[in-house]
């Protein structure tokens, strides 16, 4: 909790429910019915309403509410979901085992649906990524699920069948389809070991049991785009070594998807990962994505940075290919050892290693490690720049960003935010302002429509102001900040700006 504080320039300053289906530890049984609830044109316009897909991996998160840990948006104790749309995450990513251990069944297709229907509540785009074991797969194990140790090829393709339908069939009963599907997880050396072992030679029967899920996926709805999951973004060798090793064997896939976690050599592993995005775009003119990324959770501000740099990278690709970012369990405040959480160990609220997601430059005034007259990416107006400026005493982090003269004022502060869907949005800032003005409010304009204003009333103490149904129509948008005062105060802090 944050100390209420007196000081800064000689005048005061202050400081969903899911649906739970039983069907996660059933052995996979062959040739399922297929169940769908939405139509190809469905998914194409959930998917297209975003330009660009701002993710979160999050498959940590029921066992954390079960353990009874909360989640906080600056001082609002909210649920997970909310938060992450309100700072500008349009995209989840949840992982499928096939029998995990334990009496929850965490990770299992029950809990698997529990999640995607709260991510489909709050309007978000969803990816399935299915690592085909009973716990973690990844380029130093793929384990074979234990039901399925004695089975042979012919069995295990359609154990990889039966298992990706039967998860596609509970989401579906649930009201779900997803818009991506990862047909294992970082592929880089196969899946199903021994059997699907690409280093023991076995690249004809990995390309098998991929072409297998491919095929279930498509079979249950073909506009679902179907994922191949690499570890290391910059590995182009290995990346179109097992991409041509699909093609050869009869497999195709419609995203390549890469993790990107630059804590070795970060200035190399970044550079190398645009190289080879750019690359694969080229030589296979297919989709890309960046499925995982993360960063040390002790240095938020450079966890910014690698996601605005990601975001850049990917959104410039050629033709659009570049799909979007996610970021690994941003939530997982609690999960050692080196965490790579972007939420506060202790506060567990978003650290500024979310600003890499927002809209807005530098939303909490972190930017600048002093005290500035004009804060990193806002611009100031009015008659008098010289009553804008940030402070100490902040609602949260270091800095705030405050209008007061000692004479009578008239100043503002606004950024332009471009590259906008068309659509709704909010526009949200914590503000305190405790004696009156003569004229105080926060804004929206060209954007396409009226001019909006919502005006801050006295408060001794932050409260969150916002204006809601921004519609913008040009794709863009100026917020800010106006405040004409006669030695009189107002400060904002944390600000966000979200598509409804």
């Amino acid at each position: 909790m944050k100390v209420l504080a007196i000081g800064g320039f000689g005048r005061p300053g202050i400081l969903i429910a899911g649906i739970l289906l039983m069907t996660a530890c059933r052995k996979p049984v062959a040739n399922e019915p297929v169940l769908q609830t939405e139509s190809d044109a469905t998914i194409d316009a959930r998917t297209n309403a975003y330009t660009f897909l701002r993710g979160a991996d999050i498959g940590f998160l029921t066992e954390m509410e079960d353990d009874g840990d909360l989640f906080y948006n600056t001082t609002d104790q909210q649920d997970l979901y909310t938060i992450l749309k309100e700072r500008n995450i349009n995209a989840i990513r949840l992982r499928v085992w096939v029998n995990p251990a334990g009496p929850d069944f965490y990770n299992g297709i029950a809990d698997v649906v529990t999640k995607a229907v709260r991510a489909k509540n709050a309007g978000m785009n969803l990816m399935i990524d299915f690592h085909y074991s009973d716990s973690w797969a990844d380029p130093k194990k793929q384990n074979i699920p234990a039901a399925w140790t004695s089975y042979n090829l012919t069995q295990m393709k359609a154990a990889v069948a039966s298992h990706t339908t039967a998860c596609l069939n509970a989401l579906a009963t649930a009201g779900v389809t997803p818009d991506f599907v990862q047909v294992g997880n970082e592929v880089d050396y196969g899946m199903l070991w021994p059997m699907g072992s690409i280093t023991a030679g076995n690249m004809a029967n990995f390309a098998a049991l991929y072409k297998a899920g491919y095929d279930a996926v498509k079979t249950f709805n073909a506009a679902i785009k179907v994922i191949v999951h690499f570890s290391k973004g910059n590995d182009n060798t290995n990346c179109k070594y097992v991409l041509d090793g699909l093609i050869s064997n009869g497999a195709t896939f419609d995203v390549v998807a890469v993790s990107v976690y630059p804590t070795v050599n970060y200035a190399a592993v970044m550079s190398n990962t645009h190289a080879n995005l750019q690359d694969l775009v080229a030589v296979y003119n297919k989709e890309v994505m960046v499925a995982e990324c993360g960063y040390f959770q002790a240095d938020p501000k450079t966890a910014r940075t690698m996601i605005e740099t990601l975001i850049d990278n990917v959104s410039s690709l050629p033709g659009n290919r570049g799909l979007g970012v996610y970021y690994w369990e941003p939530e997982a405040y609690d999960h050692p050892p080196t965490n790579r959480s972007i939420f506060h160990a202790t506060l567990k609220r978003p650290t500024v290693g979310m600003d890499g997601f927002a809209y807005i430059n530098n939303p909490g005034f972190e930017l600048d490690t002093v005290a500035v007259t004009s804060a990193t990416g806002w611009v100031t107006g009015g008659s008098n720049p010289d009553a804008n400026y940030t402070e100490t005493n902040p609602h949260t982090g270091a800095f705030r960003l405050t209008h007061w003269k000692s004479s009578a004022y008239n100043v503002s502060t606004s950024q332009t935010i471009t590259g906008l869907t068309n659509g709704l949005y909010t526009f949200q800032a914590w503000v305190v302002s405790p004696a009156a003005m003569v004229s105080n409010y926060l804004f929206a304009k060209d954007y396409g429509g009226t001019q909006i204003n919502q005006n801050i009333t006295v408060s001794p103490g932050w409260k969150k102001v916002k204006i809601t149904n921004i519609n913008v129509t040009n794709g863009q948008c100026t917020i800010g900040l106006q405040t004409a005062g006669n030695a009189t105060y107002c400060s904002m802090d944390d600000v966000e700006f979200w598509k409804q």
